[in-house]
């Protein structure tokens, strides 16, 4: 049996109207299409729907039967419709995916804030993780993307550049630290210094960036998060050594960014996705509006 959902608002139109010219008519097709569906219906389900002689069409026991299950199902296939076209101009979905702990905190409110006025029903799952967790992660749940720090070329990803940050020294806005420029590594040598532990990547660039040119980072704090090294940077222990995109000034706004030099390192955030798979239409949605917010944000 294949009853089609036009089969199926043609006899609740007949049901309701007693009538097939007139249920035909609020339907829009002919009185002959309208009584070859109730045939077509009548014959895929073996029964009688309608008593129909010249003047009245009389719903049978079983059309009465069938009426409410009928409605129920155009109901439901209405819904449908309206949820699919929801999810597909992303007024309605979820988006999940995983952001480095540093995007996470420095980047993304900027995002989700906008999001969240041009699309207020989508539901956000944002797992936010540690740099080094971020690949692992995105492969093993159901997570669409990721933002954060990558390296080089990752299997089956594709990898796209969505805003870079230059390595600074991240210090207290005092006068003789804001009257600078920027800050050399040998001068920064120099100073009390907080960097990322060596197990991270952004020290790994670092080291290796120093190494080509004969020098190396000798801090006097090594810190895992990002927000430690901010933390303590606030209380004066220290210049955080941190890309300037990882300074979220809401959150410390007694602190400013100089730009490191000689030599000068940049450090991308990128967003990582599964190749060969298609983000959702809210995936889509958020994405687009993440490009935009981190390109007015290094403008």
């Amino acid at each position: 049996m294949n009853v089609t959902l036009r089969q199926l608002r043609t006899f609740t139109g007949v049901y309701r109207t007693r009538s097939i010219t007139r249920a035909a008519r609020e339907l829009g097709i002919t009185q002959s299409a309208a009584s070859l569906l109730i045939q077509q219906l009548e014959s895929q389900l073996g029964v009688k729907l309608f008593d129909r002689s010249t003047r009245s069409v009389q719903p049978t026991l079983a059309a009465h039967e069938a009426f409410h299950a009928a409605e129920r199902m155009l109901s439901d296939a209405l819904s449908l419709s309206r949820r699919t076209r929801d999810l597909a101009h992303a007024r309605a979905g979820r988006v999940a995916f995983v952001a480095s702990a540093g995007a996470a905190s420095a980047l993304l409110p900027l995002v989700l804030a906008r999001f969240r006025t041009t699309h207020p029903d989508i539901e956000i799952d944002m797992r936010d993780v540690a740099a080094d967790d971020l690949v692992p992660r995105l492969i093993a749940t159901d997570a669409e993307f990721a933002i954060g720090s990558v390296e080089g070329e990752v299997a089956e990803m594709t990898i796209e550049t969505l805003t870079r940050g230059r390595l600074s020294a991240i210090g207290r806005r005092t006068t003789e630290f804001a009257s600078r420029r920027s800050l050399t590594w040998d001068e920064l040598a120099q100073l009390p210094t907080i960097a990322m532990r060596r197990e991270t990547r952004i020290r790994m660039q670092i080291d290796q960036a120093l190494g080509a040119q004969g020098k190396r980072l000798s801090p006097t704090y090594e810190v895992t998060l990002i927000n430690t090294a901010l933390a303590m940077t606030a209380q004066g222990l220290g210049l955080a050594i941190l890309p300037a995109t990882m300074l979220p000034a809401d959150q410390f706004p007694t602190l400013i960014a100089k730009p490191l030099v000689r030599p000068a390192i940049t450090r991308p955030v990128s967003l990582l996705q599964r190749q060969g798979r298609t983000l959702s239409p809210a995936a889509q949605a958020f994405v687009a509006t993440a490009r935009a917010v981190l390109t007015e944000r290094s403008g």
